[in-house]
């Protein structure tokens, strides 16, 4: 029997997957924000507190957009837009509520406070402005996901851009 001689190796076998050389490590390329944060934080609308809960959740989507702003293209266009939302949310609530007392305060004792209509009509106006709220914050959270301008002719342009709008599917 012979033993191996040390400068007699045999060569290793090659490895089955390519090894990257340390110089060449994948690099991380961070996503640019889309703005769907402030649509997200339109579900405070639903924390359960009727008329308070839709006025956090406007006032947090508006105050939301300085943030974005400052981060630029479709993260400030889209935050501008469900402030704008937000706002107008808000105010619709804010005046339905206030419509709501108002005629409850002129109508006690007549007639008309009977049934639930007239009296019910701004509480009718502001349901249906929460189910206007849901759709919009979840349509605007899909395009915003999608990288895409969501599009709101409900929305009242209380905050303008100060930069041109790029392309809007």
């Amino acid at each position: 029997m012979t033993t191996p001689r040390p400068d007699s190796q045999e060569p290793a076998p090659a490895p089955a997957h390519p090894q990257v050389p340390p110089n060449h490590q994948a690099q991380y390329l961070p996503v640019p924000p889309t703005g769907a944060a402030s649509y997200a934080l339109g579900f405070l609308a639903f924390i359960g507190i009727p008329f308070l809960s839709i006025l956090v959740a406007g006032i947090v989507m508006a105050a939301m957009y300085p943030s974005a702003r400052r981060k630029g293209g479709l993260a400030a266009e889209n935050a501008r837009r469900a402030a704008n939302w937000g706002i107008t949310g808000a105010l619709i609530a804010t005046v339905t509520l206030v419509t709501h007392f108002v005629l409850l305060y002129t109508m006690t004792g007549t007639p008309l406070a009977d049934g639930f209509y007239p009296l019910g009509i701004p509480i009718t106006i502001f349901g249906a402005t929460f189910v206007v709220h849901l759709v919009v914050i979840i349509c605007g959270l899909v395009k915003a996901n999608r990288r895409e301008l969501f599009r709101n002719p409900l929305a009242i342009p209380f905050v303008r851009s100060t930069q041109p709008t790029p392309n809007a599917a």
